[in-house]
């Protein structure tokens, strides 16, 4: 649609490579909520980025693990504006509950877990 903006979270914002996730994981702080895992790691020389992980032993089946992963990340996408620009590397790590969680428990659970990360523009 013409004059239509993006929601995207922007190619810059995006977690790419597994040397990315690995920094995370080794050296990234977790913030666990009911329904996913956050892992935040301090980059300030860094714009905010963020990842999406579903595993099959923690969710499921690929078609489980595209959900999960596609539920969490249309939640991080409509509230990314809000996320500040610098300083944070974030990775969502879906649980099973991602699944079938109310789409309301889900966005409360993500939104905690920015705040808690302190990811979010006050």
């Amino acid at each position: 649609m013409p004059g239509r903006l993006a929601e995207r979270i922007p190619p810059p914002h995006r977690l790419r490579t597994s040397l990315e996730y690995a920094a995370i994981k080794s050296e990234g702080r977790a913030v666990r909520g009911q329904h996913c895992l956050l892992l935040v790691l301090e980059r300030p020389d860094s714009p905010t980025k963020v990842g999406f992980i579903a595993s099959r032993r923690s969710v499921g089946n690929a078609v489980q693990r595209n959900r999960a992963r596609r539920r969490l990340r249309e939640i991080v996408r409509r509230r990314f504006a809000r996320v500040q620009p610098q300083g944070r590397w974030l990775v969502f790590v879906a649980f099973r509950t991602a699944l079938t969680a109310d789409h309301g428990a889900l966005v409360d659970d993500v939104e905690r877990l920015l705040a808690d990360a302190g990811a979010l523009d006050r």
